[in-house]
């Protein structure tokens, strides 16, 4: 997760997933979507049937999941729930980790052969590949590399490929060239239309170059960004550079998934942003604010030109209230059992052009939000 001012990495946990709020009404669904976003949320590593009827009654229709695919038991976690995402045409995408990714066993062991690191990276990814590859189109390769320490030349701003020709940054490339090599391996033997995401944040354009330089295979660029209202819409702000980040991104001339995305504000009072709190309550003014750039920026990317934004994956399905601030309160519902959505979820639904009931549908009408309402001004 990423924006602005600050970069901010989260590892992972996944929510106990049970059922969302019943009873949408047909009758007040939003006008369908008119762009071909696909449009999904994080949803770690859970999944079910109920789950995968909800999700599809809020036309979200793509989900990003964690795969650690070389222990039995979380590989069989995986092919239930997206057994269950596949049967009603929810498209998966799967990060891989390897032993190198972050807080694994061997992340700082930049003494070692850069081809040993390759082989052991490539040794570990082609089973998982051939173990879900039934399930699974897209895999993404670890998860926001670009923010591991040491990765770039201190104080650069990552825009550089040469930022990244560090120690730390020529041992992740030989491992995601290794990662991305079996996954290419797999789909040419299995005939496949399997893709490699390479994923990256805030203006660390330059990961991406020097990615391909070391010869990564990528096939669609990823990012993670989490704008502030008072930020200029993503295909003009001028501190990433000419056309804002989709400008950026764009340069790579393929396609884009912004793989995690929700509002800057949720970051406010944290201990990089310290001041007004966020309060993760409907009617509170930050939290309004919060709603209020979701909305700005999303009416943002349905209308710009710049980019081929291909999916919008919202991060994350439900707060989690263990974790501390920020990591606490991006979920679209408030609770695990999801029984209390936001208007972060409401908004997501009306752009993604699913179901609204009449008294979720009066929630952004009187607060001007949603693709079916006239842009607050």
């Amino acid at each position: 997760m990423t924006h602005h001012s600050a970069v901010q990495t989260h590892i992972k946990s996944w929510c106990a997933l049970t059922s969302l709020t019943l009873g949408l009404l047909l009758s007040a669904s939003a006008e369908p979507a008119t762009n071909a976003i696909q449009w999904g949320v994080n949803v770690h590593t859970s999944g079910s049937r109920d789950l995968a009827d909800k999700l599809t009654q809020r036309n979200l229709k793509c989900v990003r999941m964690d795969l650690w695919g070389n222990d039995p038991l979380e590989l069989a976690r995986f092919r239930n729930a997206a057994e269950a995402y596949k049967a009603k045409n929810i498209k998966i995408e799967a990060i891989l980790f390897t032993t190198f990714a972050r807080d694994q066993a061997r992340q700082h062991d930049t003494n070692a052969s850069l081809v040993e690191v390759e082989a052991t990276a490539y040794a570990q990814t082609k089973p998982q590949i051939e173990r879900t590859k039934d399930l699974v189109q897209d895999y993404e390769l670890q998860n926001e590399v670009s923010l591991y320490p040491n990765i770039k030349v201190e104080g650069s701003t990552g825009q550089a490929a040469s930022d990244y020709d560090v120690p730390v940054g020529r041992m992740q490339a030989a491992a995601l060239r290794g990662i991305s090599r079996a996954i290419d391996e797999v789909r040419k033997t299995s005939h496949l239309p399997l893709r490699i995401i390479l994923g990256t944040t805030d203006r660390s354009f330059g990961f991406l170059s020097f990615m391909q330089q070391q010869g990564v295979i990528f096939d669609v660029v990823g990012y993670h960004i989490y704008p502030w209202e008072k930020h200029t819409p993503l295909d003009q702000d001028s501190w990433y550079g000419p056309g804002g980040p989709l400008g950026q991104l764009a340069k790579f001339n393929k396609p884009i998934v912004i793989n995690e995305f929700n509002s800057g504000e949720i970051y406010s009072g944290d201990a990089v942003h310290p001041g007004t709190n966020y309060e993760n309550r409907a009617e509170a003014p930050m939290t309004e604010l919060g709603f209020r750039s979701l909305d700005k920026h999303l009416r943002g990317l349905v209308n710009q030109k710049v980019a081929k934004v291909e999916a919008v994956i919202f991060y994350e399905l439900c707060d989690e209230p263990k974790k501390e601030i920020p990591e606490n309160r991006f979920g679209l519902f408030y609770d695990t059992a999801l029984q209390k959505p936001k208007i972060s979820l409401l908004i997501a639904t009306s752009f993604a052009g699913g179901t609204l009931s009449p008294a979720e549908q009066n929630e952004l009408t009187k607060r001007g939000l949603g693709l079916t309402n006239a842009p607050k001004r």
